[in-house]
């Protein structure tokens, strides 16, 4: 009876390798996205941090290019080429990578940018510093993560 009630917990557990291994086979995050709107268990192997780890190491996501103005899109034979210019062409018309909307935004300076968000921090005004200034003395109390293509 012990047995029986053991194979089936077995039987999940490595049901759930097989959909790990399978998922980690999709090729666009978008595709595993979609997966995990199939069903329950697709959804809760897809969404363990474990399993996100590993997709996001063997997929990486795409260098699209540098974020200046104006953006400078990854090239041939560059991999990204193709989605880097199709980026750039929407950019063009719509990102704001001095993140203009701010409010006084000659104040803020880039501290660091990851996954596609910007971290900005406020110079105190009446501090005397430059807004690249990261000396220590400077206190930051202001910080605004911005998304500049969205």
């Amino acid at each position: 009876m012990a047995l029986a009630a053991l194979v089936p917990a077995a039987q999940a557990a490595l049901t759930d390798e097989l959909l790990e291994e399978i998922f980690l086979r999709l090729p666009t995050a978008a595709d595993l996205a979609r997966a995990s709107t199939a069903c329950t268990t697709f959804r809760r192997v897809i969404a363990d941090h474990s399993f996100l780890r590993r997709f996001r190491a063997l997929h990486p996501p795409p260098l699209l290019g540098i974020a200046t103005i104006p953006f400078m899109p990854a090239e041939p034979p560059h991999p990204s080429a193709a989605a880097a210019r199709a980026f750039a062409d929407a950019a063009d018309a719509s990102a704001d990578f001095l993140c203009s909307f701010l409010p006084f935004p000659d104040r803020w300076a880039e501290r660091d940018f990851r996954d596609g968000r910007a971290l900005l921090s406020a110079v105190p005004e009446g501090s005397g510093f430059r807004p690249n200034d990261c000396s220590p003395r400077a206190l930051y109390r202001e910080f605004a993560v911005c998304d500049p293509v969205h």
